[in-house]
């Protein structure tokens, strides 16, 4: 089991950043807009995220645009999301 990649996927933002760029490629700027978040913070969640292999890095001009390395991942944070519906009804 990879520990690092279920520690990656723990935190909510850094899920909501693989949704952000689950279908193209954005820069810290237009993350950091999308979540509402600081680009600081945004920033510390990309390196999180690629240090992990989740999402790549590419730099074009001034910018550095990130995408989602292992597209299945959304699928996979979909099942997840339903799942944890499913169960949560249970309760």
């Amino acid at each position: 089991m990879n520990d690092l990649l279920y520690k990656c996927l723990n935190n909510a933002n850094r899920r909501k950043i693989l949704y952000c760029i689950g279908e193209e490629k954005r820069c810290v700027n237009e993350i950091a807009e999308c979540l509402d978040l600081e680009q600081s913070l945004t920033s510390h969640h990309l390196k999180d995220l690629h240090d992990c292999g989740l999402i790549e890095k590419k730099r074009d001009g001034k910018r550095i645009y990130y995408k989602v390395s292992e597209p299945e991942i959304i699928e996979i944070l979909e099942k997840g999301k339903e799942l944890g519906d499913k169960l949560e009804k249970r309760c």
